[in-house]
């Protein structure tokens, strides 16, 4: 029998959790309210650098499987330097709903960057303006993504519109950029 390790949170520190998602939620706050009433979420990803994928329920019940939060902290690490840590559930909470706005996606989410540290995240900006010198990947709190065989400027429209934390369009680079700081687009 598969056991599972799960992270019970009380129901002040659930409504806590998805006030601080729902805060600033204008048509869609009911939505992202809804999640804790969900049976289950589930992700599908899969890691471009590392070749690494996690396919699989990350929430049940009422609860954080910490197992699965573990593979989603290890999958979306820096690949530079192997650095781990722990990915805000609010992230994974936000692309299991891009992806339910998305019509006809089976692919899974390819991910660009995860976590970066604050080492490699200085030699990127280096090179590349667009990166923040105080990223919200340093913390855990944002993720690159792309999908197969869904358009880029799609993707970006389902995030806005959650209406919640950072959603980057780079649509030279085919790509969008989810965090969960304050709601704002570029």
């Amino acid at each position: 029998m598969l056991q599972t390790n799960k992270v019970r949170f009380s129901r002040q520190r659930r409504l806590a959790l998805l006030a601080a998602l729902g805060s600033s939620c204008v048509p869609y706050g009911n939505a992202i309210a809804s999640l804790s009433t969900y049976p289950e979420l589930s992700l599908s990803l899969y890691n471009l650098h590392t070749t690494e994928s996690f396919n699989g329920v990350f929430w049940a019940a009422g609860s954080y499987d910490t197992d699965a939060l573990g593979q989603i902290n290890s999958l979306l690490r820096d690949h530079r330097t192997n650095g781990v840590v722990e990915i805000d559930p609010r992230l994974l909470s936000m692309l299991y709903l891009v992806r339910n706005r998305v019509e006809n996606a089976s692919q899974p989410f390819s991910i660009i960057s995860g976590y970066r540290s604050a080492e490699t995240n200085r030699k990127l900006a280096l090179r590349n303006s667009g990166v923040a010198k105080n990223s919200y990947h340093i913390k855990g709190r944002a993720v690159d993504i792309r999908l197969p065989g869904i358009e880029t400027s799609q993707l970006k429209e389902a995030g806005l519109s959650l209406r919640v934390g950072g959603v980057g369009y780079y649509e030279k680079s085919d790509f969008i950029h989810l965090d969960t700081g304050p709601f704002r687009t570029w």
